[in-house]
């Protein structure tokens, strides 16, 4: 009691001090302003008030596009971002064939979890990723299927060159049988017309593909469909898992063993095999040494169907 009876008054009047000082402040900086800028001060800028007055909207950007805008605002829509894919006919894969990882045991995970946080390459490859990351909005390929459409490109007529192919990358998963595999398990030793899912959307994409490859080769040995569904983020991957019943009635039951999940990141496969926008569907035209010699996206037309059966026949 004694500590606060002595300080409260010292601090009450050290707080009206600095009050008074600066309304003193505040105060001769009014009085010193010009007076008719005191005046003009409560006047409305006709030039503000008026749209008639306020310069005419630019139609065309420098580079002579005409420009939108949201009504009858003075504010433009955004431009739309030219679409990133790849050259039709490309090699898509990787170097090298892939091999199988091998599973390691929990402690020898921790220590190179642990070696890499302690070295300078990893973590400039994680700050790398993450400004990637916050530079992609989640809307973007949602803008970018509306003003370019569900097709990035018509596939190409021929194969590519067995000297010029690459590789089909690993990836894990489980199949709709419940068996734990991985990718190259499923392709090893035949020629498959590889389908890859990422969302409900491109599974018309997709299927558009394989009807007439069954159609043509449902028979025949040596020659198969696997298809793949991936599912990066964490939150629809639980709804996936909940959704497996339902999965397992749509798709026909002999398909079931070459039918893939996957949940996590693969942002190395989509970069491998130049998928651009997760949303459509592709399909890739594997040979018995896992090399990729083909590919489509989006809906197939009847050419690219009819390519497809006949560059099948010349692979298997």
């Amino acid at each position: 009691m004694f500590q606060l009876s002595f300080y409260k008054p010292r601090i009450v009047r050290n707080a009206l001090l600095r009050t008074l000082y600066a309304n003193r402040v505040a105060y001769s900086h009014k009085a010193s302003e010009p007076a008719n800028k005191k005046d003009n001060a409560d006047k409305p800028d006709p030039s503000k008030s008026d749209p008639a007055k306020l310069p005419p909207r630019p139609e065309f950007n420098e580079d002579g596009e005409k420009i939108e805008y949201f009504g009858n605002t003075r504010f433009p829509k955004p431009r739309a971002k030219p679409r990133r894919t790849i050259t039709p006919g490309d090699a898509v894969g990787q170097a090298v064939p892939a091999v199988k990882p091998t599973p390691q045991p929990l402690k020898d995970q921790l220590q190179q979890k642990w070696r890499d946080i302690l070295s300078p390459e990893k973590n400039m490859e994680a700050r790398a990723k993450i400004i990637h990351d916050i530079g992609h909005s989640y809307f973007q390929d949602i803008v970018d299927l509306r003003n370019n459409g569900d097709k990035l490109f018509e596939a190409p007529k021929q194969l590519i060159p067995s000297s010029r192919a690459r590789f089909l990358p690993s990836l894990s998963g489980k199949t709709l049988l419940g068996n734990s595999c991985d990718l190259i398990d499923l392709c090893s030793g035949k020629t498959s017309l590889l389908s890859i899912n990422f969302t409900k959307f491109s599974e018309k994409h997709t299927q558009s593909f394989i009807e007439p490859f069954e159609a043509a080769f449902g028979d025949q040995e040596g020659v198969q469909v696997v298809q793949l569904n991936i599912e990066e983020n964490w939150a629809k991957a639980m709804v996936l898992q909940l959704c497996l019943p339902f999965v397992r009635r749509q798709i026909p039951k002999h398909r079931h063993e070459r039918y893939l999940v996957h949940y996590g990141n693969v942002e190395d496969l989509r970069k491998s095999l130049g998928i651009a926008n997760p949303l459509i569907g592709y399909v890739f035209l594997v040979d018995k040494k896992m090399r990729v010699r083909w590919y489509a996206n989006g809906l197939a037309v009847m050419s690219e169907a009819q390519t497809m059966v006949a560059l099948t026949k010349k692979i298997s």
